[in-house]
Order: structure tokens, then C-alpha cells, then sequence
């Protein structure tokens, strides 16, 4: 079996949030080796391929609180009940 199929049959078993940062790794691999031989350094459209890139790499973590929470706690810390 070629390494291709070999990585879709074992993605085909994942679930989808799992699946969506493998396809956010294979697009970053993609962004830098399509870079090698240009100037990876700076420039805005580099910077948006590493931000898509990253993009959801948190998404299933259960144990970081969200924007909300997280604004919750500052307004209570700070005198400003909701």
C-alpha cells in the first residue's frame, strides 16, 4: 500500500475534529515547501499561510475556558457584575 492511501484509510477512522487538524498540519507542510527557495521570512500572505495553517489546533481542548468564561472572570475581578 502507498503512503497516501495508507494515511487516508487511517484518517477515514478518525473523527472530524481530528481529521480537520491533520488537514491544517498537511496545509502548513504544504505552505513550507512550497516556500523553500523563496523568502519565507515576512511579508503578509507568509503570515496568513502560518495563521491558516494553525488554525482550529486548539479547538478540542476541554480544558481551556473560553472567551466567555474567561470575560466573566475579568468583570467580576474587576467590579463589573453581569
Amino acid at each position: 500500500m502507498r503512503t497516501a492511501e495508507e494515511i487516508y484509510e487511517l484518517v477515514k477512522t478518525l473523527p472530524e475534529p481530528a481529521v480537520q487538524e491533520i488537514l491544517d498540519f498537511i496545509e502548513f507542510i504544504e505552505m513550507k515547501h512550497s516556500q523553500s527557495g523563496k523568502e519565507a521570512a515576512g511579508g503578509k500572505e507568509a503570515r496568513l499561510c502560518a495563521l491558516r495553517a494553525a488554525r482550529g489546533i486548539w479547538q478540542a481542548r476541554a480544558d481551556l475556558p473560553d472567551f466567555q468564561v474567561i470575560r466573566r472572570e475579568w468583570d467580576r475581578s474587576h467590579g463589573n457584575p453581569q
